[in-house]
């Protein structure tokens, strides 16, 4: 088989659904495709979590090598969302650390950074992957609630410089990549500015960190446990005096230092200060969550390959049994309508010029419902494998594990929900399209609860709060398929249409309870409802194998699961048996 996507044998309709999932991005997808598939580490049971962690900065380095340099990686949305696509997919040990080296470090650099000498040599060490950016925010007593933190950056006006303080242990670094010692890292530590004895708010600074030569006077590292998935060498970090120059403090324009070293900021309220110079976050949370999906949709792929496969009593494939298809023809739908919504997130963050008005709700709203998204499709596939599941070699266990942690960083899902949802309370309006007046029925129900949720939330209560962006995202990531299914003619037209009405008609009887209650769903519609999803179900699930195939993986992205090729002969291979005659069943 070619490394393309979509070879050009493809069939018209598969390269028409993989131009949706990818969102139009072939050219930046197929160079960075084929720069990780060049990076690929199979499984190796061998290898331990540190080795894999190591492993996994000596593939950043050859990834940087074939697109980069790291600034210019960063600085090209399309790349840098491919390139959290794929490394999910083909190499899940450097995809946990993509977010902290281009989004979190350079991106600070290069969003509120002067061109200054210390900033441009922390750039050049980064260009190469030399040296690794990692981006140290939350702290043992501080997670989501990053605006009470405790480190101390403490601004001393006769030599202008700041001394990094953690004052408490609750304010000790917790769980940044910098405990390998042989790979230096340019780390971003954010910390509370104290200047002439006044709190001014959390501001990010820039302290390079090379163990391996020397640690920095006032650094204390030591290495954290195992997490049991996504091997990183995570650590604690405590400082007492570390110094960083005033070069090294990353405001913006929106703060600075008078000749009298007085401190002096456009914004009055910290909240604000902290939201402008963190604002980098966004595109590392959409850039996470559409990489968790990257990897469910290619866990699907895998499952569907083996299931048609696989044996089960009377010789019949796994793929025809319904109690298989059925759930298998869900997960489908539920995974293109969260590439639709994944899209317009992407979208809306990639024109620095012209940023979208939205963005940052969005982002809110898309992390969770991907996120959650792919570890549902997950768990499904990894039931649905069964014992080949359980194996590393078949990445479903790998795909599990990066996104758990997608789960919590760049904000905690949960936390993410509720923000949003006080965010669209306190605004008493919704960003979410309108569907036309002759929308289908699901879409105007999908509409409806989202914004009946609005009208009667209770900011105060995080539950409330959290309903109604959970809505929110489902409606929009419907409203997005449904649209972008008009944009297609034929077969995958009519494909994109069943999978927005069986994902439409799903999350409305999902909630059928609500509907029921609220006046907006009586028997003849709930039925109606039913049966188009009955009937959609049967015909999507005889489509998986092109479904899957749009999504562009193929068996040299992912060469050791043998559950996507012939399995059989794949597992025999490793062994030292011989056959007389072919290992597959007749």
């Amino acid at each position: 088989m070619t490394s393309t996507q979509t070879p050009p044998t493809a069939e018209p309709v598969t390269q028409a659904l993989a131009a949706f999932v990818h969102g139009g991005r072939h050219e930046a997808d197929e160079a960075v495709r084929r720069a990780v598939r060049e990076v690929i580490v199979p499984s190796d049971s061998a290898r331990t979590d540190t080795d894999r962690a190591r492993v996994a900065y000596e593939q950043l380095r050859r990834v940087v090598a074939r697109l980069g340099p790291s600034r210019k990686i960063a600085a090209d949305p399309a790349a840098m969302f491919a390139l959290f696509d794929w490394a999910a997919v083909a190499a899940p040990d450097l995809f946990p650390i993509l977010s902290g080296h281009f989004t979190l470090t350079i991106g600070a650099l290069q969003r509120l950074g002067h061109a200054n000498e210390t900033q441009e040599h922390a750039l050049s060490a980064l260009d190469d992957a030399g040296h690794v950016g990692v981006f140290l925010l939350t702290e043992l007593g501080y997670g989501s609630n990053v605006l009470e933190m405790r480190t101390e950056a403490r601004w001393n006006p006769e030599l202008r410089q700041f001394t990094l303080h953690t004052p408490t242990p609750a304010a000790v670094k917790f769980m940044p990549n910098v405990a390998e010692e042989t790979v230096p890292r340019m780390t971003v530590v954010a910390a509370r500015l104290i200047a002439d004895g006044r709190d001014e708010g959390v501001f990010p600074f820039l302290l390079p960190l090379a163990r391996a030569q020397q640690e920095p006077a006032g650094v204390s590292v030591h290495r954290l446990p195992d997490k049991g998935f996504c091997p990183m060498d995570n650590a604690l970090i405590r400082f007492d005096g570390a110094v960083v120059p005033e070069e090294g403090w990353l405001a913006g324009d929106i703060a600075h230092f008078d000749a009298n070293g007085r401190f002096h900021s456009s914004l009055e309220s910290l909240r604000a200060r902290f939201h402008h110079t963190i604002a980098q976050l966004q595109t590392g949370r959409v850039g996470l969550a559409c990489g968790s999906l990257a990897a469910a949709r290619a866990a699907l792929w895998i499952t569907v390959s083996y299931a048609q496969q696989r044996l089960t009593a009377s010789q019949v494939p796994m793929i025809d049994r319904d109690n298989v298809r059925v759930p298998l023809a869900l997960t489908a739908a539920r995974l293109y309508a969260a590439t639709a919504l994944g899209n317009r997130a992407r979208a809306a963050l990639s024109d620095a010029n012209a940023p979208h008005p939205d963005a940052s709700t969005l982002a809110m709203l898309t992390k969770p419902l991907l996120s959650a998204t792919a570890l549902a499709a997950l768990q499904e596939c990894r039931e649905r494998l069964g014992a080949q599941g359980m194996f590393r070699a078949n990445m479903i266990t790998d795909y599990l594990g990066i996104t758990q942690g997608v789960i919590t960083a760049e904000g905690d899902n949960q936390v993410l929900l509720v923000a949003a949802g006080r965010t669209l309370a306190g605004a008493r309006t919704t960003p979410l399209p309108e569907p036309s007046p002759d929308a289908p029925a699901w879409l105007h129900l999908l509409d409806q609860r989202a914004r009946t949720l609005l009208a009667g939330v209770d900011p105060r209560a995080g539950t409330d709060a959290a309903a109604l962006a959970e809505a929110t995202a489902t409606a929009w990531a419907a409203h997005s398929l449904h649209e972008d299914a008009c944009q297609y003619q034929d077969q995958a037209g009519s494909l994109l249409h069943g999978l927005a009405q069986l994902h439409g008609c799903d999350r409305v009887l999902a909630h059928a309870d609500w509907y029921t209650a609220h006046g907006q769903l009586d028997a003849s519609t709930a039925q109606d409802l039913m049966t188009l999803r009955n009937r959609l179900l049967g015909t999507l699930a005889d489509a998986l194998p092109t479904l899957t195939d749009a999504f562009g993986v193929t068996p040299d992205l992912v060469p050791s699961a043998f559950a996507a090729r012939d399995y059989l002969h794949a597992w025999s291979t490793i062994t030292p048996w011989h056959w007389d005659s072919d290992p597959s069943p007749s």
